[in-house]
């Protein structure tokens, strides 16, 4: 379809509809050529400034787009914070039926005060008042954002030209222009914008614009430097590895599976065309996006306007304006509506989807549910929870069955981590893979940094606290000494924000070297002396995962459960890390012996589910040959370590062979009813009567995510022309298993495997 078409499909189905009412979305736009992409960029920004959005774009010629702090911090020099910080105040003073000026120049207390009959003490005790309530209580925000908004508001009434330190760092701190934090630890702000809040901010920036009246927040990403496209008539234009763009394309897979724990968001990503034929930087080298932007189910003759990712030509595609208009009400229910069928358009089981759709697969929710006990009854039963594996194929509803069982763990009041195997977050590393768990993890009621609320929740006088105590400072335990030591100083010291942010900061993997943590000690006059060990990165992470679960169990959470997705991509990895893969899935299962660490889930009430593709056995074990190869290899080095290794290595294969439990298959009934129940929400997102479609063919191979594909598709083509034809094909698009030397990581010396603690 033509730009301009599809621009005007964006301005009125989603500016003026879907993202103005609270939804969010991530759309891929790709061009003839490089040049194109500007046009494009331009069209987007031009109609969201026009609908009144706050509006950002990136160019990946200038900006470090792939690193989401940076993209952050990229999208904070485009706003004015000063501006929507008076507005703020502008509307607690409406809302308080209090008078401000309409310029901020004018805007000062004695002024306020003024216009207010009173005093200025009196004017400002009620202005703390109203932010106390309106934003430091606004938990749809993260702390430190919800901190810096309130000095950001206040600093709207001091007189002009007499910002404080503070609030000039504040500004800096968003930008990334700061560079050192203490001026904003009295504001109890202690780290900088980073790969572990950005996203954080990210959400909570578009829940206060809305907050403030406005309908969100649209970002435009030009990605053409991806594919060696530059600046014309510039020497700095930025290029990219092939593992930066990988990084780019998980960030932005991110963003599409995390669309629903953010509103009034839209991310469009304009890209060239070779984005679709560059076999080395192009969308064919990064599945986990491929699979959720291909347009793999499709009509023969027409693209759909409304799909995750559309081809713009000067082809003359005509969208009658009207038709492009949901004819719905206000309520939010209609936006919980289209929610779900923009995430099945993607193939994401958003959890809105999964509610709406049920989740048919009674075997793994029963084993499920016992899981969940075992793990719960692990602390005082004194045993190891064995978790579970998953299997099926492409579509056939992996990642619908996680994020129903994440539903459930929730529930019985688990904290819950769905962690996707990447190439960030690589499976045989023990030390990434705490990272991506401690990051994704969700609390059951509440929303932000999981660690922080979860060390909030401590009653040090209660009996789980005083058991956990204990553990940790058992000698000769279990773990580290460096945990009991900054456990004691985070009770110790709890009175004292900064000391509490580096304890919860070193559990969540952040370094705390040995002399910072005697210094402590020393400063709190600790009597206790604690011994701190020699201990590989490695066997710290593996700890890290023990005393993190205990610590959610003294703090009344039942205990952690992670969620592995996409686990197939190990078969894509060098022997070795194959080898340690196989090794870490064992452990994850509870089932890996010949270990000093071997057992997370023993009395600890850790516990996972992995999900891997029904094709793995025979792609990988049996065709490529792991099965004989990898224990073989490993053994012909004679190293102690590597024959370690291929026990551990074997375990896991067996348990891929023989524990695999299959998801069931669409079969005639639940295709039935899984039509009926997308029909009927279709209708209710664009207040219509979505006429009877042919189902796609009802072959054993058929996957159900082709079967919703294509009955949206339809739908969405014939609310735009009841008239023309609807001819439905489908690509299958095969796993590749190919070795990527891109998903090798640099920290080799973390992962090879433990045998005895060094003193």
């Amino acid at each position: 379809m033509s730009p301009q078409e599809w621009l005007k499909v964006l301005k009125t189905a989603y500016l003026q509809e879907f993202i103005r009412r609270g939804g969010s979305s991530v759309k891929f736009a790709v061009v003839e050529e490089a040049e194109d992409t500007k046009a494009v960029v331009s069209g987007v920004g031009a109609l969201a400034q026009e609908e009144g959005f706050v509006t950002i774009t990136a160019d990946s010629r200038e900006t470090k787009v792939q690193l989401i702090d940076l993209l952050f911090q990229e999208m904070a020099k485009q706003v004015d914070w000063d501006a929507l910080a008076y507005e703020c105040v502008q509307k607690l003073f409406q809302a308080n039926d209090r008078k401000i000026p309409d310029q901020r120049e004018a805007c000062n207390w004695g002024l306020l005060a003024s216009l207010n009959n009173c005093d200025e003490a009196t004017i400002q005790r009620d202005v703390n008042s109203w932010l106390e309530r309106s934003l430091y209580q606004d938990f749809g925000m993260s702390r430190e954002f919800r901190l810096a908004i309130i000095q950001l508001c206040l600093s709207q009434l001091d007189p002009v030209g007499r910002q404080s330190k503070e609030v000039v760092a504040i500004q800096s701190w968003l930008r990334g222009e700061l560079k050192q934090m203490a001026a904003l630890k009295k504001l109890l702000i202690f780290q900088k914008v980073t790969r572990n809040n950005a996203r954080d901010l990210i959400a909570s920036m578009t829940h206060w614009v809305r907050a403030l009246g406005k309908p969100g927040v649209v970002l435009t990403i030009d990605i053409s430097a991806f594919m060696g496209a530059k600046n014309m008539g510039s020497t700095k234009s930025l290029s990219y590895t092939p593992s930066a763009v990988m990084d780019a394309y998980e960030m932005l897979r991110q963003f599409i599976d995390s669309s629903d724990d953010i509103e009034g968001f839209l991310l469009v990503v304009v890209t060239p065309k070779a984005f679709l034929t560059d076999e080395r930087l192009g969308l064919n080298r990064y599945e986990a996006l491929k699979l959720r932007i291909w347009d793999d189910v499709r009509d023969k003759f027409r693209q759909n306007p409304f799909a995750p990712m559309v081809r713009l030509t000067e082809q003359l595609d005509h969208f009658d304006e009207s038709r492009l208009v949901a004819r719905v009400g206000t309520r939010k229910d209609d936006v919980q509506h289209q929610r779900v069928i923009e995430s099945l358009r993607a193939g994401v089981p958003s959890p809105g989807a999964v509610k709406a759709l049920g989740c048919p697969q009674p075997t793994v929710k029963s084993k499920f549910q016992q899981m969940l006990q075992d793990a719960e009854a692990s602390i005082h039963k004194g045993w190891t929870t064995q978790g579970l594996l998953i299997e099926g194929g492409f579509g056939t509803g992996k990642s619908h069955l996680l994020e129903s069982l994440r539903h459930i763990a929730l529930e019985s009041r688990f904290v819950c981590s769905k962690v996707v195997i990447s190439k960030e977050t690589p499976l045989y590393n023990p030390a990434l893979m705490f990272r991506a768990a401690v990051g994704a993890a969700d609390i059951p009621g509440k929303r932000g940094d999981a660690l922080s609320e979860v060390a909030a929740d401590l009653n040090f006088s209660s009996p789980q606290y005083t058991e956990f105590y204990e553990w940790v400072h058992r000698q000769g335990g279990e773990i580290d000494g460096r945990f009991a030591a900054t456990l004691f100083l985070y009770e110790r010291m709890v009175n004292d924000p900064e000391l509490s942010h580096r304890m919860i900061r070193f559990w969540a993997g952040d370094p705390l070297t040995d002399a910072e943590i005697k210094r402590y000690l020393k400063s709190c006059d600790a009597n206790a002396s604690y011994r701190f060990e020699r201990v590989t990165p490695m066997e710290m992470a593996l700890q890290r995962f023990k005393f993190v679960s205990r610590l959610m169990i003294a703090a009344g959470y039942s205990g952690w459960i992670l969620l592995i997705d996409e686990a197939e991509i190990l078969g894509r990895y060098s022997f070795k890390q194959r080898a340690q893969s196989y090794a870490e899935l064992a452990r994850w299962l509870g089932r890996l012996e010949a270990s000093s660490f071997a057992d997370l889930g023993y009395k600890s009430g850790l516990a996972a589910v992995m999900a891997l593709t029904d094709d793995f056995q025979s792609a990988i074990l049996d065709e490529k040959g792991d099965r004989e190869k990898v224990p073989e290899k490993l053994r012909e080095t004679g190293s102690e370590t590597d024959l370690v290794l291929s026990r551990q290595a074997e375990q896991g294969m067996r348990l891929i062979e023989c524990e695999r439990i299959p998801l069931v298959g669409p079969y005639d009934q639940l295709v039935e009813e899984i039509y009926h129940k997308i029909r009927t929400i279709h209708g209710a997102a664009y207040g219509w009567d979505p006429p009877q479609v042919p189902t796609i063919e009802r072959l054993s191979s058929t996957r159900m995510r082709e079967y919703v594909k294509g009955w949206i598709t339809e739908w969405d083509l014939k609310r735009l022309d009841p008239v023309q034809q609807v001819d439905i094909e489908l690509t299958e698009i095969k796993q590749d298993y190919s070795e990527d030397i891109e998903l090798e990581g640099p920290q080799e010396e973390a992962l090879q495997p433990v045998l005895t603690k060094t003193s």
